[in-house]
Formats: structure tokens, sequence, C-alpha cells
């Protein structure tokens, strides 16, 4: 039996009673960080935005290796790669995190007070909020699913994410990464300041505006007649529509049997900033920082029909598809996908 089930057989006033122990525990931790996490905080936002947009570094691809970092001090997905890449990180504070955060890490630690930042929901239970935690541990179970079975790994827009060095090292499969030249070009530098061992990875700059990825790709030793994962994590929702349609036909072009391609959609109404307050506030920060939202999915009807309509147009057909809050009674926001070659 989980500590979680343990704690939820307990009496509801003794519940309570442990709950306020542990605030009251906290609150001194807390007090003492506060002139560190004020320091920190202006850290991180200086590193975050300031240093971020100065290298030409993606605000959306920096804030996804801040929630790896948040998982692994939080016990929810151990990752020392991305601790250890984020202390060499230009554009992030380890400092900063921990400044802000470390009073409820070590409160979690000593004494089991936890917030939404230390847990995870059931799948199926997902709101907009906590999203992001189970987003990352699916793209994982799909990595380990397929890890094994395929030839080739290429991964599209991978930005600071680390996810193919932990798991393809050792292992027998082809990798590729693409993304932008400076996103890509910071990431590999910080690997080496790091002493992070990244060799069995080909890392593929590419200026979207001026050259073809398919182009890129091949001439780095991509083998279409290969069994091959793609893999397109939280990119589509910055594209607009026809570059994505585009980009997923020329992925299905590329595939042969036994292939799969792995994609997430965003619903039309929270790319539209509609969904809630929260989809708002974030829409309106990502666009201040130059990554306006431009695509999602009508998904108010039937989620899994809009999206495998979609994907017929790009010449594919959907294997799995995983809905986001399916258990909960809330507009779907939220979906991840895997497909193969119509």
């Amino acid at each position: 039996m989980t500590d979680k089930n343990i704690k939820k057989q307990l009496p509801v006033i003794l519940r309570f009673l442990i709950k306020l122990f542990q605030i009251i525990l906290y609150i001194p931790i807390q007090i003492i960080f506060i002139p560190f996490a004020i320091i920190g905080l202006i850290v991180a936002i200086y590193k975050e935005m300031g240093k971020s947009k100065k290298l030409g570094v993606s605000f959306s691809a920096v804030q996804a290796l801040q929630y790896r970092w948040i998982m692994h001090y939080f016990n929810t997905r151990p990752d020392p790669l991305s601790v250890t890449f984020t202390k060499k990180f230009p554009c992030e504070s380890h400092f900063g995190l921990w400044s802000t955060l470390g009073a409820l890490i070590i409160s979690q630690r000593l004494f089991g007070f936890t917030t939404k930042l230390g847990k995870l929901v059931e799948p199926g239970e997902e709101t907009l909020v906590s999203t992001a935690g189970i987003r990352v541990l699916m793209f994982d179970k799909i990595m380990e699913k397929y890890v094994d079975e395929m030839e080739q790994i290429v991964l599209l827009g991978a930005g600071f994410d680390l996810i193919a060095l932990h798991f393809t090292k050792g292992e027998k499969v082809k990798v590729f990464e693409l993304d932008q030249v400076n996103t890509l070009n910071v990431k590999v530098e910080t690997l080496k300041k790091a002493d992070i061992n990244h060799d069995w990875i080909n890392y593929i700059p590419i200026d979207y505006s001026n050259e073809s990825w398919v182009d890129k790709l091949l001439e780095s030793g991509f083998d279409k007649t290969k069994k091959t994962l793609f893999l397109w994590q939280s990119v589509s929702l910055y594209l607009e529509a026809d570059i994505v349609k585009k980009t997923l036909r020329e992925m299905a072009d590329l595939c042969v049997d036994g292939s799969i391609i792995v994609q997430d959609f965003y619903s039309e109404t929270f790319m539209l900033g509609e969904y809630s307050k929260t989809a708002k506030r974030f829409m309106s920060t990502i666009e201040k920082m130059g990554e306006p939202a431009k695509f999602g999915i009508d998904m108010s009807n039937d989620p899994k029909a809009a999206v495998e309509s979609f994907l017929k147009e790009c010449g594919l057909k959907i294997t799995e598809y995983i809905q986001f809050g399916k258990k909960l009674d809330i507009e779907p926001f939220y979906c991840i996908v895997e497909a193969e070659k119509l």
C-alpha cells in the first residue's frame, strides 16, 4: 500500500492536524529562505528572459528544462542529467531555482510537506495546471516503449530536453536531434561545459526559414529504409497550421513499415487563450517573449475524431491516443498521439 493510500485511510481530522503541523514547520524554513529567494528570483528572471533573448534561445524551451529540474528535486522523476546541465546552462539559474523552491524541497524531504509541485495526478485526471509533469512522463514511457524496437530515433525541436541522452545511451539505435541553430549551439556547448557525454547523438542545427530539415537529416546519415521513431513534442503550438501539416507529411514520407510518429496537440481554445485564465496568462507571456501560439485543433466536439481527421490529411493514422483530463468533466485541451503512415 502506498503512502498516498495510507493517508487517505486516516480520519479527516487527523489528516488536517498533520497538514497543519507540516505548515507550522514549513513557515520558519521559508522565512530563512526569503532573502535568498529575492536574489535568486532576480538572477533567474535575468537569465530566463534577458539572457535567453540575447542568445536567441527559445523561452518555452528554457521553461521545459526548468520543469524537469523541479521534477527531479521533488522526487517525481529522477533526472540528474538535467540538474548537471542546468548548473552550466547560461539561460537558467540553478541557484535561482534552489533559492525560490528550496524551502518546499527541504520540507517535503524532512517531514512530507507537499504542494502541487511535489505531486502527480493519476492518468486521466490532468488539468491544465497539472499537465506538465504527466506529459513528461508520458513521453518517457513512449521512448522506453520503442527504444529497443527502432533502428533510428529523430527528435524535432527537442530544445533542452535530455530525453535522448537519458534513454539511448548504450543502445544500438541511431539518434538525430534537429533544432534552430542558436538553441542547438547553446545546448551542445552546455553539454560540453557540463562534461556530459553526448557523442552518439547527431545534433543538426537548422535555419528553418532557409533550409529543408529533411535534406539536412538525410545529409547527416538518416537511412530511409530503417524503422524510425519520430518524436515531435510541444512544437506545433507555435507553428502555422500549413507548416504543421507539411512537416507531418514529410515525416510520413520518411516512414517505412513499423515506423512511428509521436505528436502532441493543444486545443484551439487553449491556443487562443480562451480556455481559462491560466491559458490566457501563458499565451500572453510567450507572446511577449516572441513565441505567439498559432495552431490548435478544434476539440470542442469529438477531439479524437478531429485529430484523426487532421492526421489523415497528413497521410497518417492513429495507433494510440491519450486524451488528458479524460476522467474529468472538463473541456478537452491536450492530447498525445502515436501514428503510422497510411
